[in-house]
C-alpha cells in the first residue's frame, strides 16, 4: 500500500478525493464531472485518468463511467477524512 501512496502526486490524490466526494453525491462519475468540479479542461482530467487507471488506482466501464479500485477508494477515503478533521 505505501508503494502505491509514495508514487502517487498530490494531484492524484486530488483526482481520487473527487471522484471519491462525486459518487458519494451521483454514484455515477464521468471525466466531463471531473473536469466540471474541478474547472479543469477535459483533456487534462483525461489525461490524468489514464494515468490514474495505468496505475491501478481507478476502472472505467464501457460506457465511461469512473470506479475506484479498492486500493484507489482506500486513498481516496483516508485524503478525504483527512479534510473533513482539518475543516
Amino acid at each position: 500500500m505505501m508503494i502505491f501512496m509514495s508514487k502517487l502526486l498530490e494531484s492524484g490524490e486530488n483526482y481520487l478525493e473527487t471522484i471519491f466526494v462525486l459518487q458519494k453525491k451521483n454514484s455515477e462519475v464521468r471525466s466531463i464531472d471531473i473536469a466540471n468540479e474541478l474547472d479543469f479542461s477535459k483533456p487534462s482530467v483525461s489525461r490524468a485518468m489514464g494515468i490514474l487507471k495505468s496505475g491501478g488506482f481507478i476502472t472505467v466501464d464501457e460506457h465511461g463511467y469512473i470506479l475506484l479500485t479498492d486500493v484507489g477508494r482506500e486513498i481516496a477515503e483516508r485524503i478525504y477524512e483527512r479534510h473533513v478533521i482539518l475543516t
